[in-house]
């Protein structure tokens, strides 16, 4: 066998230089002679290191890419990538932006590859350029996708289709995103913003930068008038926003308007030692995809949130919820956040409103890592 591969190799040379033996050599130029020999020992080479023509047992030459992940563009600036991702899909793109492989990693029982510091995903790949999409999770895609509640599905493009056709689409029944009592599974995005070259006989080594897509937002509800008069039940509560269908490049396509409900609502009481309850808190928790800030002439186009009073069947809360969470970002003045920005970055906020009667007097703003409010008056009062 060894033989055979030598032979085979001889035979190459002599095709692709020219030569009708390998006595020809000697005919050479002493500079061609010099270059043909180093060419010859560099070849040599790298064959002993895997793909030895004389010898079976070394293993193939790696070639490809070791791709890693990180989830720093978050307002901590910290990589948490390891604590709170637990599944990626990531699908691989030619030069011209046509599908060449997809490679899914996941934790799953007792093998958790993803909490690895250290992990990478090899992808095996010829020579070329190429981009890398990734959509993750906080499991294994098939794991979310067979669990209850509302969840974001990958439409993939077949093997040579474009990159174009790579998205992910929340589900909805008419319009309405049905999580049936549970928050949606996190969805991440990620894009290499230029393509890498993956070259012959080595590995090369890339980073994906994760943004997470999906967001919280806790309401709490207080009466000023009459503070133990109040209780979550008596009020419903809605988002709406066209932003349920996200683009492999993480901007929103478009979409019909979806409307976001709480998967929890609950009330909290303050009694006196006697026991006698001196204040109630009206509390909803909600889940919704990637908040966008549109400007002043789409105000249209930008997510509304609404909070009802069943009771009197007046609407207490209606506010540009992207512009009133975006607020947020002066807590890191010093950072010079855009508003989009700090609003793909942070993902877990908090709005108290304060109401007397059926309208509310001012709201505060909180958000997930700072003891920070910020106080909004209403502005019309």
């Amino acid at each position: 066998m060894a033989n055979n591969k030598l032979h085979s190799w001889i035979r190459k040379i002599r095709m692709e230089w020219g030569f009708d033996s390998l006595a020809a050599i000697s005919r050479l130029t002493a500079i061609s002679r010099t270059t043909a020999f180093s060419s010859i020992v560099a070849l040599g080479s790298m064959l002993s290191s895997c793909h030895d023509l004389m010898h079976d047992d070394l293993p193939p030459c790696d070639m490809g890419v070791d791709l890693q992940f990180k989830y720093d563009y978050n307002v901590q600036r910290a990589d948490m990538f390891n604590d709170h991702v637990g599944g990626v899909s990531v699908f691989v793109f030619d030069e011209q932006g046509n599908l060449v492989a997809r490679q899914d990693a996941a934790n799953e029982g007792k093998s958790r590859p993803l909490k690895d510091p250290n992990y990478a995903m090899r992808i095996d790949l010829q020579p070329g350029k190429y981009r890398f999409a990734t959509f993750a999770f906080q499991k294994k895609y098939e794991e979310a996708l067979s669990q209850a509640g509302a969840k974001f599905h990958i439409e993939a493009p077949a093997a040579g289709e474009s990159i174009e056709k790579l998205r992910a689409r929340l589900d909805r029944n008419a319009g309405k995103v049905e999580n049936q009592a549970l928050p949606l599974d996190t969805l991440w995005q990620g894009l290499s913003n230029e393509t890498v070259e993956v070259k012959d006989l080595q590995i090369t080594h890339h980073t994906i930068s994760l943004i997470r897509d999906t967001k919280q937002l806790t309401i709490s509800l207080h009466q000023l008038d009459e503070p133990a008069d109040i209780h979550a039940d008596d009020f419903s509560y809605q988002i709406t926003d066209a932003n349920g269908y996200i683009n492999y490049d993480n901007s929103l396509l478009p979409d019909e308007e979806l409307t976001y409900t709480p998967y929890k609502t609950w009330t909290t009481e303050f009694t006196t030692p006697e026991g006698t309850v001196q204040e109630r808190t009206a509390h909803a928790a909600l889940m919704f995809s990637r908040l966008v800030l549109h400007p002043a002439t789409e105000n249209d186009k930008n997510a509304i949130l609404s909070i009802w009073n069943k009771k009197t069947d007046e609407e207490v809360v209606r506010i540009n919820l992207a512009d009133f969470l975006a607020q947020g970002r002066g807590a890191f003045e010093a950072l010079n956040y855009s508003a989009q920005e700090f609003l793909d970055r942070e993902y877990d906020y908090k709005l108290d409103f304060f109401l007397k009667g059926d309208k509310w007097q001012y709201v505060k703003l909180g958000i997930s890592i700072l003891d920070w409010s910020k106080r909004i008056q209403r502005a019309d009062l």
